[in-house]
């Protein structure tokens, strides 16, 4: 059974379209974009003593990979970060890349996990307390959501 000529040109048109899709994903790739990061479990406060001790400790490239792992940033733009904070020309915190990390839960008085909750949604961090949860309780995500909700609502 032969294949006629509509047929002939609908299966050269699925795979002309899977093509060009292929390559628009690979020449994506090239141009190095990137996903933003996801929510950093450390906030940038965090971060920043973490690198300012590996940097104490001569540990520079650790402090290089700490903050690649962390914000998304490029090897060269995270290599420069790190050697301006450790000449002291800036502060790792004024970086853009650390402006989506959630605010540092060593600062906030200690308090019940529900009132730590409450204040972090208050600011609009309502990632960071279902992670604040399921850290502290070992919910799962949904179990978290909904002890949120709970407490937020009334």
């Amino acid at each position: 059974m032969g294949l006629g000529l509509m047929e002939m040109v609908l299966i050269l048109g699925v795979v002309a379209a899977a093509v060009g899709v292929s390559l628009v994903t690979l020449a994506g790739r090239r141009r190095g974009e990137q996903k933003p990061p996801p929510p950093s479990l450390h906030s940038a406060a965090d971060t920043e003593q973490e690198v300012l001790r590996l940097l104490r400790q001569g540990k520079t490239i650790q402090a290089i990979k700490i903050v690649r792992e962390r914000t998304r940033l490029g090897l060269k733009e995270a290599k420069d970060l790190v050697e301006d904070v450790a000449a002291g020309r800036r502060r790792l915190t004024d970086h853009p890349a650390f402006a989506g990390m959630r605010p540092s839960l060593s600062r906030r008085p200690a308090g019940d996990l529900a009132g730590r909750v409450r204040d972090l949604v208050a600011e609009g961090h309502r990632q960071q307390a279902i992670y604040l949860v399921r850290g502290e309780t070992g919910m799962g995500e949904e179990e978290a959501e909904l002890f949120i909700t709970s407490l937020t609502t009334t």
